[in-house]
């Protein structure tokens, strides 16, 4: 679970509803179910015109990966691509094949694969350079998708703004009225604004970091898997591999697998 998307969440909306109240304002006054329903709505209504079911349906998959994340574990990844290539050295690549069932990432098994049915590295190479590509286009289209929603939040805001607007134009004969009227019209640009920059940008922004991380663990294997067919020494494999990791990645994987 990321504790940071949740607390962020929390902080956003919360520092909005704090600021209300420091002004003298109550929760009361922030509500109004009319342009919740403009920018709610209209924005998801938006969304869903300017994209492909499929595609919805993927980025509101893509999005319980903000809250519910996982750490991606490179140094697992290595001490797992080492091990096949120290087996490959030993046995050759045939012995990697009680390797593909054992393997539970998908990925990972499919090259595996290639390899044991002897297809030509560059083939290979560019069999799961292609997967990639696909992984990335499928992490990025949800990205985008919230992206698109962020703009048309403050939009649909704003037209809520002035329906309100037109709404208190008709009543100027009572002027005790306009100010509340008045009030309550703005709420729906503040529920554009808020929605934007609190919930949806963010998780496009959160996205987006996850399919940096992704992405970058799955380049790692292709230099593993490269460096396995190509009969690598797996000291060299290991260095190569570590190359991909930060300071304190490295200093985790060092500490365990006993190095200094």
């Amino acid at each position: 679970m990321d504790i940071a998307s949740i607390i962020g969440f929390i902080m956003g909306l919360g520092g909005i509803i704090f600021g209300n109240f420091l002004q003298g304002s109550t929760l009361m006054q922030l509500l109004d179910p009319i342009g919740f329903v403009i920018v709610i709505v209209g924005t998801t209504g938006a969304t869903i015109a300017g994209n492909r079911m499929e595609n919805l349906k993927k980025a509101v998959i893509s999005a319980k990966g903000v809250i519910l994340s996982k750490k991606v574990d490179y140094e697992t990844t290595i001490s797992d691509l080492l091990n096949y290539a120290t087996k490959a050295r030993k046995n050759g690549v045939l012995a990697l094949e009680s390797e593909i069932e054992a393997s539970s990432d998908p990925f990972i098994k499919k090259a595996l694969q290639l390899v044991v049915d002897g297809i030509d590295p560059q083939v290979v190479m560019d069999i799961m350079e292609t997967e990639l590509s696909n992984i990335e286009e499928f992490g990025d289209e949800s990205v985008k998708i919230f992206e698109q929603a962020g703009g048309y939040s403050p939009t649909l805001g704003i037209i809520g703004a002035v329906l309100g607007l037109i709404h208190v134009m008709q009543h100027l004969n009572q002027p005790n009225r306009l100010g509340a009227g008045i009030a309550v019209a703005f709420t729906a640009t503040l529920y554009g604004l808020a929605f934007a920059n609190t919930i949806l940008f963010p998780i496009s922004s959160k996205l987006k970091m996850n399919l940096k991380v992704e992405v970058l663990r799955y380049e790692l294997i292709l230099m593993g898997i490269r460096s396995i067919q190509n009969g690598e020494n797996p000291r060299l494999i290991e260095e190569k591999l570590k190359s991909f990791l930060n300071a304190e990645q490295k200093k985790t994987y060092e500490a365990k697998n006993g190095e200094k």
